[in-house]
């Protein structure tokens, strides 16, 4: 693979923070030596060492200190945010080989046999359509989870007292320093130096977690925001093969169109086929990260409502942090199984932008054709959970559905 160039990207889709965090750079030394670079190597080992002691502590924590299932929920508020910034660099890291060969879907010559059969206008006005949509979307997780972590640095309303020595209602506990995360560790917490280690530690895990969070979700949905635009392409294309004229059935300029019409079809049919074998290798390095993205989400939200409706903490600064929390779970979900199901929609309107073409004027061996491409679109494409479960907008009401269920149950417990 060649390296990819600026020029190559698809018109207005924005590269500029994959630059900022080295992305840009690990993604083009890997297309053009087949090796991961140093930069990834460091960010790989920086994710593990801060991420694994904090995710381990809270599970160590319930065998330690005392806990009931609202401080039980409180402190997997911590032990999430991080156990997906870990699966997300893991995720990239051993399928670096396919994403860096799924950047070619980013290309706006990706669809290089027919490309050059449409109007010039017509590929800009598409791709910079979908470019405007990713960059909107992109900007929003941006401005949130930087708000989010900003108030989390800004704020620290944990009292270490809670989580050392009391169950029960978070507000009811006002004694104690406090301090950024839910999470405890097994340090004295609450004595000199260990309470400013902590904070310390848990100042750069915020950070960089949230670096992580932002940075890797922004890029796969970049990479299925293109495959939808490709998608919508070879639609646009389909739809506008045309016989112009009339002539007799026999007639050397009748075999001429049909000629024409059939190679233009012909060339679509490659770069279909191309397009669906990228999907489905996306579809493979993308099945861990969407069940992880899925399960992280529904315990995200289980908890949040849990404590927003049931828990009774009373703790403004928590309720505020718990607030941004499911929202960016909420976008996250959403931008995939929406992503998705864009992906699928575009994929299958490949049956209506056959219809609309001139079939019925063209000869056997054109109707043949579409006909086998109308059979690969039939299904149409999406993102899969568990191997097996399609992601689109049901998912989305089915989490929320899971969600609320949980919760009453929980809610039940606790009485």
């Amino acid at each position: 693979m060649e390296a990819m160039r600026d020029s190559d990207v698809i018109d207005g889709l924005s590269i500029r923070y994959l630059k900022i965090f080295g992305i840009w750079k690990i993604i083009n030394d890997y297309r053009t030596t087949g090796n991961k670079n140093m930069i990834l190597k460091i960010q790989v080992i920086i994710t593990v060492m801060v991420t694994l002691p904090s995710i381990l502590s809270q599970f160590l924590a319930l065998l330690v200190i005392e806990v009931d299932i609202q401080k039980a929920t409180i402190l997997n508020f911590h032990t999430l945010p991080p156990l997906q910034a870990l699966c997300k660099h893991l995720v990239f890291w051993f399928n670096i080989d396919s994403i860096s060969r799924l950047y070619n879907l980013m290309r706006k010559d990706f669809l290089e046999k027919s490309v050059n059969d449409i109007e010039r206008e017509k590929v800009d006005f598409i791709f910079r359509k979908f470019s405007k949509e990713t960059n909107r979307t992109c900007f929003l997780v941006f401005m949130v989870i930087n708000v989010a972590g900003s108030f989390i640095l800004l704020f620290p309303g944990i009292s270490v007292d809670y989580i050392l020595y009391h169950t029960g209602k978070l507000s009811a506990v006002t004694t104690g320093r406090r301090k950024l995360s839910t999470g405890w560790y097994p340090l004295p917490m609450d004595t000199s130096p260990c309470y400013e280690i902590v904070i310390l530690y848990e100042g750069f895990f915020v950070t960089w977690c949230g670096y992580s969070i932002l940075v890797f979700m922004c890029l796969y949905y970049q990479l299925l925001k293109c495959l939808h635009a490709q998608f919508a392409l070879i639609v646009s294309h389909v739809s506008t093969l045309k016989i112009d004229y009339e002539y007799e059935k026999n007639s050397i300029e009748y075999r001429f169109t049909n000629q024409q019409v059939y190679s233009r079809m012909y060339r679509i049919l490659q770069d279909h086929q191309k397009l669906l074998s990228y999907a489905a290798e996306l579809r493979s390095v993308y099945n861990p990260l969407v069940t992880m993205i899925l399960g992280v989400g529904m315990s995200l939200l289980v908890i949040a409502v849990f404590q927003f409706l049931f828990g009774q903490t009373g703790d403004l600064l928590f309720m505020v942090r718990a607030f941004f929390y499911v929202l960016y779970q909420c976008i996250e979900v959403s931008m995939f199984c929406l992503g998705s199901l864009f992906v699928q929609t575009a994929s299958s309107d490949l049956h209506s932008a056959i219809y609309s073409s001139d079939w019925y004027k063209a000869d056997v061996k054109f109707r043949k054709a579409v006909q086998m491409m109308m059979i690969r679109a039939k299904k149409g494409e999406t993102l899969t959970a568990i191997r097996m479960y399609p992601v689109n907008a049901e998912t989305i009401m089915a989490i929320l559905q899971f969600t609320y269920t949980v919760a009453t149950l929980m809610s039940r417990f606790t009485e």
